[in-house]
């Protein structure tokens, strides 16, 4: 399928229906083609995406500026509205040029037009460090009938920059950060990269006794997934691990943390621990595993690390993750505003659909909320 937009041509690349199509192999083709810094999150075997999606690519050309860029798109189906689907487009900036933003925003502006099925798109602006630029986007976004709204993700991020001594005390972190991480060394415990299956049900584990002290109820993502994504693509992402005693059996996996790379950014995408209690006091897991994983990144190419969402302002006084921004502050850095999400709903009918069913997840969940209090 091709789109006009402007003076740029869109290409909507769709996946076979069958891994055993004729299009297959030419599909595979194109994505390993992709430039490095590629979003991992546009990716077609992005390990969260969920089992009900699949990943379109948008080939966006111009012949004023003699480029070819790649956008992957998401299509979820909705569940509350049978035989509908919703387009998600994540982190449109990295690696994006300019002029192929808008062009994007333009094609699926029109694909939402043409596809019935289609109810929403919603895209997440990723603008590291351009305000200004974030700016212009937005206003072409209103332009061609986008809904600016805050990220429905995390609004700021920290942004630490990499070096050869990331690892070492020579880097400016906070000082609790080498000691807590030699702590962890002379009691004897032990950071691995994994990728073995075994160790899902126990990484689901800890993630889910890491969300209940938050009072957080969000289904585990599939480890599996997380798992094999550090096992075939090592130069992408990375699992670390902590182990009791130099073991390498399941049970005694106490944290662990799962980061991938594109270009020149890491990002830290998952992470989850038990409580390490020793000499009296709890030791503090996470620094050693991020020395690490800082180490792996800048050997990758990496030349800053992406924190994903910290708090800022009165957030950082009452939210009961404020602890989570807390730990990510030690590491220095700057903080950063993300971008904004844009939505665009192509019909009325559907829009109204969308309205009553958020009213009523937000109702059903305030009731759980008031029920738990």
């Amino acid at each position: 399928m091709r789109l006009f937009v402007g003076e740029q041509v869109v290409d909507v690349i769709r996946p076979p229906l069958s891994r055993y199509a004729g299009t297959f192999g030419e599909w595979r083709k194109i994505w390993h083609q992709l430039p490095d810094d590629f979003p991992l999150q546009q990716r077609h075997d992005w390990p969260l995406r969920g089992a009900d999606a699949h990943t379109i690519l948008l080939r966006v050309v111009s012949e004023e500026h003699e480029e070819t860029c790649f956008v992957g798109v998401r299509c979820h189906r909705v569940r509350a509205l049978p035989g509908a689907i919703y387009l998600h487009l994540p982190k449109l900036g990295v690696g994006v040029p300019h002029w192929a933003i808008s062009a994007t925003l333009a094609a699926l502006r029109k694909l939402a037009e043409e596809w019935f099925r289609v109810v929403r798109v919603r895209v997440e602006l990723s603008l590291l460090g351009y305000p200004e630029r974030l700016e212009s986007v937005e206003h072409r976004a209103k332009a061609l009938g986008y809904s600016v709204v805050p990220p429905l993700e995390y609004a700021h991020t920290l942004l630490v920059p990499l070096s050869p001594s990331s690892s070492g005390d020579s880097q400016d972190f906070h000082r609790s950060i080498y000691k807590n991480a030699r702590k962890i060394e002379r009691a004897g415990h032990v950071l691995r990269s994994i990728g073995d299956q075994r160790y899902a049900m126990r990484m689901a584990d800890l993630y889910e006794e890491t969300m209940r002290r938050t009072n957080a109820q969000i289904t585990p993502p599939d480890m599996r997934a997380v798992l094999r994504s550090a096992e075939e693509h090592p130069r992408r992402y990375r699992v670390v691990a902590l182990f009791r005693d130099a073991s390498d059996d399941p049970e005694e996996l106490l944290a662990f943390r799962w980061c991938g790379r594109s270009g020149q950014y890491a990002y830290d995408l998952l992470a989850a621990s038990t409580r390490l209690v020793e000499d009296g006091g709890q030791v503090p897991m996470m620094p050693a595993i991020m020395l690490n994983m800082f180490e792996w990144a800048h050997s990758q190419g990496a030349t800053a690390f992406d924190f994903g969402g910290v708090l800022i302002g009165d957030e950082l006084h009452s939210s009961p993750v404020a602890g989570i921004t807390r730990f990510k502050r030690q590491f220095g850095g700057r903080i950063l505003r993300v971008g904004s999400d844009l939505i665009f709903e192509p019909r009325n009918a559907y829009r109204l659909l969308n309205r009553v069913r958020e009213s009523l997840v937000s109702l059903i969940k305030e009731k759980e909320r008031a029920r738990n209090a």
